[in-house]
């Protein structure tokens, strides 16, 4: 019920949770990155997604 000479109701703002949702997302796109960079740098042929050998043996590229 709205009283008369009220103030006028204002729609929803983001709350300080959607802000700690935000930095989080954030961070973890920026973690996930960081992986990707390193992954890429210790395969064998560059491929971030690809397996080391089976055999125990691993090869680190030149």
């Amino acid at each position: 019920m709205q009283m008369p000479g009220g103030r006028q109701a204002r729609g929803s703002a983001p709350d300080v949770y959607t802000a700690l949702m935000f930095v989080g997302i954030v961070s973890m796109i920026a973690a996930v990155a960081m992986l990707w960079v390193a992954g890429s740098r210790v395969s064998p042929s560059g491929n971030p997604l690809e397996l080391q050998a089976k055999d125990g043996a691993i090869k680190l590229p030149n």
